[in-house]
């Protein structure tokens, strides 16, 4: 495959035409040394005039023939040289001419195969890709089909652990907390709806605990966040209207949990509720508690 012409080779080519262009700027300088050979052959011309009028006018006839001679030897021999160095420039571009139509045609034939083998790349490239999605897609199925049955699992054992903990608020050793802390509570019942048919999905009271003073319904989580408080709390807003027959008497509010996240024990001292824990020996121990600080819904 023929290369594009480089800079230095183009520059090459431009110092061989100077190279001959100096030729014949020597001849041209050889000429003028001629005739300044004649310029002198003319002083020894005016010399010898001096000494023959006769001699004078056949020297100036020689002269002239020789100067006629001179001048169409040197006509002949310029015209020569620009012809050859317009041939040679001609020849020059017409060269050059073909190495860049030449460098043209291999550069488009290039591009043409370098973008037919982009395009079977990029083809080959999506192919792969189609496939790679398609198998992530699997193995995200896959994954997404053991992360339902985890959570199910969890959501299983979660709801195990939730009633256990509401198992253990309705045994006595509950009762025996309370008391110790000054407060005694009795449990009045579990899972506990309004009596009201039509509210009856209102509002679920996961324990409810009390005595002859207090009404106080616990809300059971395995884990308490802050937005479980705060969801806890909206309800308890509701509960004189949906339990009335809870409601002679103060009514209070307890949460109960295994761990409570991120501070939501202490949001819950603040809006003034129990706050009850269960250890990992299924232990439950209050916190404690100032009674005047204790809200009253």
């Amino acid at each position: 495959m023929l290369e594009e012409p480089t800079l230095p080779q183009l520059r090459e080519r431009v110092q061989r035409n100077t190279e001959r262009i100096d030729r014949h700027e020597v001849a041209l300088n050889k000429m003028q040394m001629e005739n300044a050979e004649q310029k002198r052959n003319i002083s020894e011309f005016d010399r010898r005039l001096e000494l023959s009028s006769k001699e004078h006018d056949r020297w100036m006839r020689e002269w002239r023939q020789a100067m006629k001679e001179s001048s169409r030897k040197f006509d002949e021999e310029l015209a020569q040289s620009r012809r050859e160095l317009k041939a040679e420039l001609a020849e020059s571009r017409r060269k050059f001419d073909e190495d860049v139509a030449q460098s043209r045609k291999e550069f488009k034939e290039d591009l043409e195969e370098s973008s037919r083998k982009f395009k079977e790349g990029l083809e080959e490239s999506s192919r792969k890709f189609k496939e790679d999605l398609e198998e992530s897609s699997r193995k995200f199925d896959e994954i997404n089909a053991k992360t339902n049955a985890a959570i199910t699992r969890i959501s299983t054992e979660f709801l195990g652990v939730t009633g256990h903990i509401v198992e253990g608020l309705a045994s006595s050793a509950v009762d025996e907390v309370f008391k110790a802390a000054g407060l005694p509570l009795f449990h009045f019942g579990k899972n506990i709806k309004p009596k009201q048919p039509e509210a009856n999905n209102q509002m679920e009271v996961d324990v409810m605990l009390g005595n002859d003073r207090f009404t106080v319904p616990v809300e059971v989580k395995a884990n308490f966040t802050k937005k479980k408080v705060k969801r806890f709390l909206h309800k308890m807003e509701m509960f004189r209207p949906l339990f009335p027959e809870y409601c002679d008497r103060d009514v209070l509010a307890a949460v109960c949990a295994i761990n409570y996240e991120n501070g939501a024990d202490q949001l819950a001292h603040d809006e003034g509720l129990l706050v009850l824990r269960v250890n990992s020996d299924n232990v439950f121990s209050l916190d404690p508690f100032d009674e005047e600080k204790l809200r009253r819904f």
